[in-house]
């Protein structure tokens, strides 16, 4: 038995020491500023630390700035890439290191890449898709005390953010763009979405393949079944937690042991 105790000690002084690792490592790797594979044209261009500084609120800054404001710091603090070639570089699938029930949990999947519902998670690594960067904006409005939630437009995901007390504005944080419109609007009449997509192929390098197109994302605001977008934040959130109550857990039965011979 007392080896046992002495094995799961060790353990969790193993999952403690991983803990503590993380604490001083970040998942955003500095290369993603000169990755080439993107697709995308000045994909990123403002760094971590710079993002952290500019996603707090003004002094009277009304919800219409800051919302079009974060939408346009998420998109240049956040790559738009999710490649499985890159996923141990940018960290794709979690570390051990960052948390390691997700890790394992993930590992167990076909696809082990895992896209974060904490959006201070989220903006840390710098990568993903289309609802990675909703899931930034959302969080950041959400924690400024403004109304936002996610919207799946055919796929591509959204952010429907309350911007004033009769308005609704639809942030695509993913290319930077915002539509002036709520959904009830756009839907009733696609087109009013073309001038914020107007430019889209200046927002591709020429070599990519499969560009939207501005006719494409007009197609797609006008397509029935869009709906809003749902993720489950519970387990992600538990893990955060149970990666440091495990190891104390694990630890406790030895420490007992020697305090009871200490009486």
């Amino acid at each position: 038995m007392k080896i046992l105790k002495k094995v799961l000690f060790a353990l969790g002084l193993i999952l403690m020491s991983i803990n503590i690792l993380g604490l001083f490592k970040s998942m955003r790797n500095s290369e993603i500023y000169t990755e080439k594979n993107t697709g995308r044209l000045n994909d990123i261009t403002i760094k971590y630390e710079d993002a952290l500084k500019e996603i707090v609120r003004k002094n009277n800054e009304s919800d219409k700035a800051f919302a079009l404001r974060i939408n346009d710091v998420v998109s240049k603090s956040m790559s738009h890439y999710f490649r499985k070639e890159g996923k141990e570089k940018y960290n794709l699938r979690v570390p051990i290191w960052e948390n390691y029930i997700l890790f394992f949990y993930n590992s167990m999947k076909s696809d082990d890449r895992y896209e974060f519902v904490n959006y201070k998670k989220g903006l840390e690594r710098g990568v993903g898709l289309c609802s990675s960067h909703s899931i930034v904006v959302k969080g950041i409005l959400l924690d400024n005390g403004m109304e936002a939630e996610l919207w799946d437009i055919a796929g591509h995901v959204v952010v429907r953010a309350k911007v004033s007390e009769r308005e609704w504005y639809i942030l695509d944080p993913d290319y930077g763009l915002y539509v002036p419109h709520d959904i009830p609007e756009i839907e009733a009449n696609p087109e009013i979405t073309r001038p914020a997509y107007a430019n889209m192929a200046d927002l591709y390098k020429p070599e990519y393949d499969d560009p939207y197109t501005t006719d494409h994302v007009v197609e797609i605001y006008a397509k029935e079944g869009n709906h809003i977008y749902t993720y489950d934040a519970r387990f992600e959130n538990f893990s955060y937690t149970a990666i440091w109550i495990l190891p104390l857990l694990l630890m406790i039965p030895l420490g007992i042991t020697y305090f009871e011979k200490g009486k």
